[in-house]
């Protein structure tokens, strides 16, 4: 009877996802994999996420500090919130056009999380290492970390679409409610399976060093070519009349590789009835989900057996760049804050989850201007006749990895080499972080912005080279304050959990509105002003300078 009651109590206090994948028991059976191991990998694994490592600085005694929780759930309500802008597609009666916007946004927010995030998870040697060396098999170990991850990305991704699948169910019927359910279900598990067939095929040809340029590049090309498919993805839709809200739709076979669209085509049958295009795109779908679904199989136990080769990297001395030495004794003031410079270059030069992390975000900051520069230019016009307000904020698009590098700072794989820290001076965190600030400055975001000039300046003449000088001072003001913000630890002691994997777009969300007001009242200021961009030049000089010497001091 007691035993009884303490399973019942037991079950009640299981997590709703483990009682939800409790009911696919069969079918991870049926795959080969041991479900009674792999839930009990899971379950230890979603207990450790839902823990914080103390940090070096400012330990907390609170109760609330100590309660295991998992922040990740905790913050979901904010994606639901900003997803409210997208209830605007149901003032257009064209299905296809809504939810053609729906699945770009949420294949955009989705890839990115999966690849910026969760990649860090998935290439994870440690489980090969623990595990591995117990009578687990590879395929069990493999499906855990696969259920881990979707565990967060389907909260994230519904998250993400709940406000328009709630609106669907009330303007557009039950029936289409619940294909939506079933379609964002199905995108986020493409997302998973592609980015897991992507690694396991990259993992089977490279190793060492070369693997890890291999992964980093590859990252980068997703990241272009999720931006380069929402570009397209405009180009097939034309609002007719605004004022009555008509959209002509120019869809084809010929925007097949589109796969968003192939998610699309279920509710143009739906609403329009029979079309040789929608029924081709539907069966692209379907065997699409299918290759997916075979393709995982034969690769869900390969990317584990492979992750050793990432280990196999031969120790190289690295010798310090020109740039590295130069801005060292340009931006550097004390032998301190020199030591720490070199060691954040280094450090971001080698760690392949720093890199992992980041380089999404700068592909995404860096092809969205360029995409835009060239839209602008479209038609045949002269560069000079184009309104030159157009290029004058596009650099300020690299702005938007600023929060991501506010993040990934934070984090190191070799965080438990923190307490080296413990062993420095306390005014030693003003210059750790100053250093760590110029090392992003210059090393990242200084070749995207000056990338981005570097085209303006070519193309237009040196017309707008305060602005532009302005707005790379802006941005390094602005790196230094969300820095200020955002890393309450010394850099780089933190150990990178799942459940904090939303951080980067959560900061993005905070930072975005203030920074938007900012930047464009400085572009107006600029350029409806007479002189006003000399003195803007003089105020963000002297803020650049106050900060590079005295910034973070406390």
């Amino acid at each position: 009877m007691m035993r009884n009651g303490l399973d019942k109590e037991m079950y009640e206090s299981t997590p709703i996802y483990l009682k939800l994948i409790d009911k696919l028991a069969p079918f991870y059976t049926k795959i080969g994999v041991d479900y009674g191991q792999m839930r009990t990998i899971l379950e230890t694994k979603m207990i450790m996420d839902s823990r914080r490592d103390p940090v070096i600085q400012g330990m907390s005694s609170n109760e609330d500090e100590r309660e295991d929780k998992n922040h990740f759930f905790r913050s979901l309500w904010v994606y639901a919130l900003v997803s409210v802008f997208m209830l605007f597609l149901f003032v257009y009666d064209n299905w296809v056009f809504q939810y053609t916007t729906y699945f770009s946004y949420l294949f955009i927010m989705v890839f990115f999380t999966m690849l910026a995030n969760f990649s860090t998870i998935l290439l994870d040697t440690k489980d090969a290492d623990l595990i591995g060396s117990k009578p687990v098999s590879q395929k069990t170990i493999g499906a855990a970390k696969a259920t881990h991850i979707s565990i967060y990305l389907i909260s994230f991704t519904f998250a993400v679409g709940l406000v328009i699948i709630l609106s669907t169910f009330y303007f557009n019927g039950i029936l289409a409610g619940i294909l939506l359910i079933i379609l964002t279900l199905l995108a986020s598990l493409w997302t998973l399976g592609l980015t897991i067939i992507l690694y396991a095929t990259v993992l089977k040809h490279f190793d060492g060093e070369r693997l890890k340029n291999i992964i980093a590049y590859s990252q980068i090309s997703v990241s272009i070519f999720m931006v380069a498919g929402y570009y397209l993805m405009g180009q097939i839709f034309e609002i007719i009349d605004p004022s009555t809200f008509l959209v002509e739709m120019d869809l084809s076979l010929g925007h097949a590789l589109l796969f968003p669209m192939w998610f699309v085509a279920p509710f143009g049958l739906l609403q329009e009835g029979f079309k040789m295009v929608y029924v081709i795109y539907t069966l692209f779908l379907f065997l699409g989900t299918i290759g997916i679904g075979i393709l995982y199989y034969i690769n869900s136990d390969k990317i584990d057996r492979n992750l050793q080769k990432m280990n196999k990297t031969k120790m190289r001395v690295s010798e310090r760049s020109l740039l590295e030495n130069g801005t060292e004794k340009l931006l550097c003031l004390s032998s301190l804050e020199k030591a720490y410079y070199h060691f954040t270059w280094q450090l971001t030069k080698n760690e392949r989850e720093f890199k992992t992390r980041l380089y999404p975000s700068i592909a995404s900051a860096l092809v969205f201007p360029l995409f835009i520069f060239f839209t602008t230019l479209r038609g045949g016009q002269s560069i000079t006749s184009q309104n030159t307000l157009t290029f004058s904020y596009l650099p300020y698009f690299t702005m938007l990895s600023i929060p991501m590098i506010a993040v990934v700072t934070q984090f190191s794989v070799n965080h438990k080499g923190s307490w080296i820290f413990e062993l420095s001076p306390g005014r030693a965190k003003g210059p750790f972080l100053r250093a760590v600030t110029k090392v992003m400055l210059v090393k990242i975001l200084l070749p995207m912005y000056s990338f981005i000039s570097l085209l303006i300046l070519v193309l237009m003449g040196f017309t707008q080279s305060v602005h532009l000088l302005n707005g790379f001072l802006l941005m390094s003001v602005i790196l230094y304050f969300e820095m200020k913000r955002s890393v309450k630890t010394l850099p780089f002691t933190r150990k990178y959990a799942a459940s904090e994997a939303n951080q980067g777009c959560l900061s993005g969300l905070i930072f975005f509105v203030p920074v938007f007001i900012v930047s464009i009242s400085m572009i107006v200021l600029q350029t409806f002003i007479p002189y006003a961009e000399w003195g803007v030049l003089l105020l963000l000089i002297s803020i650049n300078i106050w900060w590079i010497k005295k910034g973070f001091d406390e």
